[in-house]
């Protein structure tokens, strides 16, 4: 059945996944803060060990993917116990909405959304291109503005605003599926999901009057979670035939991959080597 890495495995989006590929049979890796969900996600799950029927062999790797070291510490701990990855499938996600830095100086949103994805990404991306079909599904809702990149204040010192931040990370993940495109194998299908309004537990530093609007719109608006990741599923079984896509559920989405675009990959991969 293949082999998952699921980074923010144990809420949301990721957990809907997880439980999808154990019941199907499949060895799934989830990458999370709390091993107490694990544990109720393989509960829900039928089991998640081997030996029990319908369900595959789920594995926990804590971390807090807002530290680069704690990402380089899941690809070291990935790498040395699996030869190769059908999927990567990142969707950890915590919003913030006023400016946090995290304990190796970095603004928070820019080291979740999209180092954490950097990191992960390509560290992994020799295991990814030993398997068959090897896909990156990147929850990061493309299709911010071609300059929404804060090139001269990436960490947003200045006119932090959740906005900016948001826009910003999505734009770099962009540009991160350019950079795997630009690996020499050249086999990593990287696909930019934008799922839509979810309802799922929408984690982060939100006021108690933003969430419970939050809730109350989930209730009446939002997409259940287990509908939501059906087009998600279809797009891991069978990854598009380009190298970097975009889609909003089903829709596929227009993405700009010009000598622009390519040149401000370069330029993003030179600045995060550096950081």
């Amino acid at each position: 059945m293949g082999r998952f890495v699921i980074s923010g495995g144990t809420d949301g989006i990721g957990r809907a996944l997880a439980l999808h590929y154990l019941r199907a049979g499949a060895d799934v890796v989830v990458i999370g803060r709390s091993e107490e969900k694990f544990r109720r996600l393989v509960a829900e799950a039928g089991g998640g060990v081997s030996g029990v029927s319908g369900a595959g062999v789920a594995h926990f790797v804590g971390a807090d993917l807002a530290l680069a070291a704690e990402n380089r510490r899941v690809v070291a701990e990935v790498t040395d116990r699996f030869p190769a990855i059908d999927a990567l499938i990142l969707c950890a996600a915590y919003l913030r909405t006023t400016r946090t830095v995290t304990a190796e100086g970095l603004e928070h949103t820019f080291a979740l959304y999209y180092l954490s994805r950097y990191l992960l990404s390509h560290g992994l991306a020799d295991r990814l291109e030993a398997a068959e079909r090897p896909v990156v599904l990147n929850t990061s809702v493309p299709g911010a503005s071609r300059d929404a990149v804060r090139w001269g204040d990436l960490q947003l010192d200045r006119r932090f605003t959740a906005r900016r931040a948001n826009q910003q990370s999505r734009r770099a993940n962009e540009l991160l599926g350019l950079m795997l495109r630009a690996r020499p194998a050249g086999r990593i299908r990287h696909v930019l999901y934008n799922p839509g309004f979810v309802r799922t537990s929408h984690a982060g530093a939100l006021s108690r009057p933003a969430r419970a609007l939050v809730s109350a719109l989930a209730a009446v608006a939002a997409t259940p979670v287990d509908r939501a990741v059906e087009p998600i599923v279809e797009l891991i079984d069978q990854p598009p035939e380009r190298q970097v896509s975009a889609y909003r559920r089903r829709h596929r989405l227009r993405l700009s991959a010009g000598a622009a675009d390519v040149a401000d990959a370069e330029r993003l991969r030179s600045v995060t080597d550096r950081l």
